[in-house]
């Protein structure tokens, strides 16, 4: 997952990182030009979310989110379960090929 470094003191957010100990270096160096190595309020180095995860979490809030309505007397409509079951399989797949890319491209 991609991080950033934000300083809400100053305002500035420095470029995606591949990896949290190269955001930890961007926020090591703005310390230390902009702040005389002391750390302000408001300073952190963020999760920046893909659009992978992205939407992953959209289709695990969809499914959990028809998962906790009460059942009813009467039965889904049929598309609706199909929907979700596609929507399971994308997701996995998504998954799948996401892990792939990650191991080919070693990312």
């Amino acid at each position: 997952m991609p991080y950033t470094y934000r300083c809400e003191t100053c305002t500035v957010t420095a470029p995606r990182r591949t990896s949290a100990p190269d955001a930890k270096a961007d926020r090591r160096e703005h310390r230390a030009a902009a702040h005389y190595g002391l750390a302000p309020d408001g300073d952190a180095v963020l999760e920046t979310p893909g659009w992978t995860s992205t939407l992953l979490r959209a289709a695990a809030g969809g499914i959990a989110e028809y998962a906790r309505k009460p059942p009813s007397r009467e039965e889904p409509p049929e598309h609706w379960r199909q929907a979700v079951l596609l929507l399971a399989v994308g997701v996995g797949v998504l998954v799948l090929l996401g892990t792939l890319v990650r191991a080919v491209t070693g990312t």
